[in-house]
């Protein structure tokens, strides 16, 4: 499997690999105590998108603060993918929900990010949308990173930022040179610290561009089998960039289809989001291998990253 090791990784602090055990152990804990968790806080928060008045656009937000914290904690920044943070009973998606119980578990708060419904935007799984991840959803992850640094209980320093399909896209542009969400960003203060792609749209060198190249340390991870956002040029673009330096690191799973760290979700055709240009019709479901791996593996990024 292709992968690139990230330089930080070799500086971590002594004792990370225990602490990843613990943390791992813990988690499966925590969630079996708290069961299905519902957001703190529904909130209002401006994005760094603005309207044809030039003032900011007001998106939706969900956090989740971590479990028993004695003080200020990292969080995560979510990006829900094409399809939208909600199921159509109106709960927030079962993936979200249960990587934001995993963290808040590990003492990390979750801000969960609704670029969608704030706008009167639904699915944009088929046809695409108006809410570009290129555009509005990077200046939305650094409203919800700015947020954050402005709120109480949450480490202004030790913020992450982490997307789904198109929300992995959003992820890529996001971190990258060309960024909309920082070129907005007016304020000094510190940019995300790691950054997690699953699955990402838009994974190749002709969406990113050429130049394409960040500092934010990005794990990547996507499925073999995965007809709807292809391993094969995102493995492409990743060996250009990592052969430039960008910290990234990158893993493909055999036998893996779309969505699948999704919790209990059976794999299946999804004919209702058939491209109507390529006529692709993706199959999403859990890989239960890759799913515990993955939850490793980003265990083990974010606790570096946040230099726990």
């Amino acid at each position: 499997m292709p992968s690139t090791s990230l330089s930080f990784v070799a500086r971590a602090r002594r004792g990370t690999s225990s602490l990843v055990i613990s943390l791992v152990a813990m988690s499966a804990l925590s969630l079996a105590a708290i069961g299905s968790a519902n957001a703190q806080e529904k909130l209002s928060i401006p994005s760094l998108d603005k309207d044809a008045t030039g003032a900011p656009v007001m998106i939706d937000a969900y956090l989740f603060r971590a479990v028993n914290a004695q003080g200020p904690t990292p969080a995560v920044v979510f990006m829900h993918g094409c399809n939208g943070m909600f199921t159509r009973k109106g709960t927030i998606d079962g993936r979200e929900l249960a990587w934001a119980q995993r963290f808040n578990a590990q003492g990390y708060a979750v801000l969960m990010v609704d670029s969608f419904t704030s706008r009167g935007q639904g699915s944009e799984c088929a046809k695409g949308g108006p809410v570009r991840p290129w555009e509005e959803r990077p200046r939305d992850a650094y409203g919800a990173l700015r947020y954050l640094q402005s709120t109480s209980g949450i480490q202004p320093d030790r913020i992450a930022l982490m997307g789904w399909s198109h929300g992995g896209g959003t992820t890529l542009f996001a971190i990258g040179p060309k960024s909309p969400g920082r070129a907005q960003d007016a304020t000094s203060a510190p940019d995300f610290v790691a950054a997690v792609a699953f699955y990402p749209g838009w994974c190749n060198a002709k969406a990113q561009g050429a130049n394409w190249s960040t500092k934010i340390p990005l794990l990547l991870l996507t499925g073999a089998e995965d007809v709807w956002t292809k391993a094969a040029p995102c493995d492409a673009f990743v060996k250009d960039v990592t052969a430039q330096g960008a910290p990234v690191t990158f893993h493909i799973y055999p036998g893996a289809y779309h969505d699948f760290d999704y919790p209990n979700l059976p794999v299946r055709s999804r004919p209702e989001f058939t491209n109507p240009k390529t006529h692709v019709v993706p199959i999403t479901g859990t890989q239960p291998e890759a799913r515990d791996d993955a939850i490793k593996r980003v265990t083990e990024f974010l606790a570096t990253a946040f230099g726990k």
